[in-house]
């Protein structure tokens, strides 16, 4: 169960309030615990669907509140390079192998967080009328945060603990690489990143479920991987959005230009497997990705 300590934190929280979103978005991206982060994230998300407590997402002091370059972390994660050795997962067999795959899943979930509040705090400006956008926003970030917290539980029943592993934090890098433009940072992060968890996610099940561990595997595959499938049609919806394309499936030009941008701004080639299904859900077509036929692999 929770312990008092966080239900303390919890208190604190609630009785904050925000002028605006954007000042709300900076205080998650200045908090330094992934925990509280987390635990924000859920009483903001609150207050700004209520509708009585965080009125505008901006206001006329917002643009001079600059977002910090990265956000603030603490040093409970060891952060180590993203090809170290150190972050090999395992196949699940063991336990020790199931902690560092939920501990390297509740991680992602966390940069998750923050990539979500850096997009309404760093772009906001740039689709300050349209309340969806921010709507959507907030959703994936609450979805993020309560991924956290189920994961960092569960890390928690099977014996392990946040911080207990290295992570990589290539995730904010290739962020880095998007701050200057909100249909880069959408096609990068929210489209291809995120698909990429959905393409991972059913090998990731199947090493939880053949090795005994079927309350990891369902928290996954009911709670987690669903949600993650709405984030990446929200990120395909903001990018056709800035594009002027109402289209259901997006247009030629629409798909021409999402693969310009992910030859140029993505570090690392496009792999196959592919979850057709799961992209396909999210309205991610194989025009978006699929390798031509005739390219040299």
């Amino acid at each position: 169960g929770s312990s008092d300590k966080m239900d303390d934190d919890d208190d604190d929280f609630n009785v904050k309030n925000w002028a605006t979103l954007h000042d709300a978005a900076l205080e998650v991206l200045s908090t330094p615990s992934a925990h509280k982060k987390a635990l924000l994230t859920q009483v903001i998300a609150k207050k700004w669907f209520d509708g009585t407590s965080i009125l505008k997402a901006r206001d006329i002091s917002s643009g001079g509140k600059l977002v910090a370059d990265t956000p603030e972390r603490d040093a409970l994660v060891t952060i180590v390079s993203s090809n170290s050795n150190k972050l090999k997962l395992g196949s699940g067999r063991s336990i020790e192998s199931r902690r560092k795959i939920l501990h390297s899943l509740s991680h992602i979930e966390s940069w998750a967080i923050d990539l979500s509040w850096d997009i309404i705090a760093r772009f906001g400006h740039e689709v300050e009328k349209e309340r969806e956008f921010f709507d959507d926003f907030v959703r994936v970030a609450l979805d993020e945060a309560k991924h956290h917290l189920l994961l960092t539980k569960r890390l928690e029943e099977i014996g392990g603990k946040y911080g207990d592993f290295p992570a990589h934090d290539g995730l904010w890098q290739s962020a880095m690489e998007t701050s200057d433009s909100l249909m880069h940072r959408l096609v990068v992060e929210h489209c291809v990143h995120e698909a990429r968890g959905l393409d991972v996610m059913p090998n990731t099940i199947n090493k939880f479920r053949e090795n005994g561990d079927e309350e990891s595997a369902l928290l996954l595959e009911t709670i987690v991987y669903p949600e993650e499938i709405g984030h990446v049609k929200a990120g395909l919806k903001w990018f056709k959005f800035l594009l002027g394309d109402a289209s259901e499936r997006g247009g030629e030009e629409t798909v021409k230009i999402f693969r310009e941008i992910v030859e140029k701004k993505f570090y690392g080639a496009l792999k196959p497997p592919f979850n057709d299904e799961a992209r396909a859900k999210a309205g991610f077509d194989r025009r978006y990705y699929e390798v031509a036929v005739d390219a040299v692999v």
